[in-house]
């Protein structure tokens, strides 16, 4: 049997704007999701996929010759992961996948938006030994730092230039991480719907003073060893993209009394946020019914 691991992911800085060559931080987190892969007799490419508790949350089995759904428990994801498969034999020069059985498994809850499908489409791509970035843009939207985070096991500062990716790893761990925390915001969002509304709503909109002041926040976020100087850094970085995007931040909308600051990760409006503070300002959270709070050297790989 072949097993493969991607890591999760978060993106702290640069949101939206880092499709359009913005300097971003973004973590791998602990958790991400395995791909196994075990070769059997069998006429059929069974495809199981199992939550963090390992319950099956969708099982597909595919005709290996040409990638015909023979049956599935849900038909709208089965023709998702379809897709993915077509294009990574593409990739790979294959016309056919060869029986067998493949195992995922999160290691997280499908709904926390980690990066299910980041995680899934670079085992795909260490499985069948392609390129993980090519895979992405054939099916994707989005910036790839998620799959920039999948393959890295340390932060990244990730950046576009002529639609290329450039990561670099670096060591980001503040000396004031133990007032970072991460809040589960109860809601998902989903991020090429987001990706999309951004794109339409900017697209006769000059974004270069934007990314370039974005590039610079990141920086600094990167370099701050002071919690007073990263709550500025991460207030300003939410009042211009707030500004960009002509919606409040979700401090100004879901959390005007909280003491701490606020950063959005990653598409607005669900999913996880970043928030700073003590004892009072976690506390402040779960009085809320928010529940989900995880420390960040509990996420953070």
């Amino acid at each position: 049997m072949n097993s493969f691991h991607a890591n999760g992911k978060l993106l702290i800085s640069g949101e939206y704007v880092v499709l359009d060559g913005a300097l971003a931080l973004a973590i791998p987190t602990k958790k991400g999701q395995f791909l196994n892969f075990e070769p059997t007799n069998h006429s059929v490419l069974h495809w199981k996929s199992l939550d963090e508790n390992k319950n099956l949350w969708l099982e597909v089995k595919f005709n290996p010759n040409d990638l015909e759904i023979i049956e599935s428990t849900d038909i709208v994801k089965a023709e998702k992961l379809k897709t993915i498969l077509k294009k990574a034999i593409e990739l790979n020069n294959q016309s056919t996948l060869i029986n067998g059985l493949i195992t995922t498994q999160l290691e997280f809850p499908l709904e926390w938006g980690l990066g299910s499908s980041s995680t899934l489409i670079s085992c795909i791509a260490q499985w069948l030994n392609i390129d993980p970035y090519e895979l992405h843009f054939e099916v994707s939207n989005g910036s790839g730092y998620d799959i920039a985070c999948a393959e890295n096991s340390s932060s990244i500062t990730y950046q576009l230039a002529n639609n290329k990716p450039i990561t670099t790893t670096i060591n980001w761990n503040p000396s004031f991480h133990g007032s970072l925390f991460f809040v589960y915001l109860n809601r998902k969002q989903k991020s090429d719907i987001e990706v999309n509304r951004f794109i339409n709503n900017t697209k006769n909109i000059n974004t270069a003073t934007t990314i370039n002041y974005i590039s610079e926040i990141t920086s600094s976020i990167i370099n701050c060893n002071q919690l007073l100087a990263f709550n500025s850094l991460i207030e300003e970085h939410e009042k211009i993209m707030s500004q960009l995007l002509n919606q409040p931040t979700i401090k100004e909308s879901d959390f005007p009394d909280f003491n701490g600051s606020i950063k959005s990760l990653g598409a607005w409006g669900g999913d996880f946020i970043l928030a700073t503070g003590d004892n009072e300002e976690r506390a402040y959270f779960k009085k809320k019914g928010f529940n989900t709070i995880i420390e960040f050297k509990d996420m953070v790989k």
